[in-house]
C-alpha cells in the first residue's frame, strides 16, 4: 500500500495518506483545517537509506582488514574500527543530507 505525504498549503500541516491501490484516486485533506489545496512532497523510501550506521560500519572495517590480509595487530584493528566508524557516520551524514535536499554537497561534520 502507497504512502504519500502531502503538505497544506493554507496552515503548513504535514500529513500521509495511505491508500489501497496505486490507482486509487485521492483529493487530499487536511486534517487540521480541512482544506484541500495541499501539496505532495518528495518523501525518503526507508528501504533507500541505506544500512544503519553500523552495518556501514562494519563493512568498511572487513574491507579495510580484508585489504590488509586481515592480519594485524590489536592496535591497528581498533584504529581500523575507530576510522570505519568516523567514515560510516560522514558517509550516513551526507546521505540523509542528500536525500533532504537533493544536493550532494559536502556536509561539515
Amino acid at each position: 500500500m502507497p504512502i504519500y505525504e502531502y503538505e497544506c498549503n493554507g496552515c503548513g500541516k504535514k500529513f500521509e495518506l495511505v491508500l489501497t491501490s496505486i490507482k486509487q484516486k485521492i483529493q487530499p485533506e487536511c486534517p487540521k483545517c480541512k482544506s484541500t489545496d495541499a501539496r505532495k512532497l518528495v518523501s525518503r523510501v526507508r528501504f533507500m537509506s541505506g544500512p544503519a550506521e553500523e552495518g556501514l560500519s562494519s563493512n568498511v572495517e572487513g574491507k579495510l582488514l580484508q585489504s590488509l590480509g586481515g592480519k594485524v595487530d590489536d592496535k591497528t584493528r581498533s584504529q581500523i574500527k575507530q576510522m570505519a566508524k568516523t567514515a560510516a557516520k560522514r558517509g550516513k551524514k551526507r546521505f540523509d543530507s542528500m536525500m533532504d535536499t537533493g544536493k550532494s554537497e559536502n556536509v561539515d561534520y
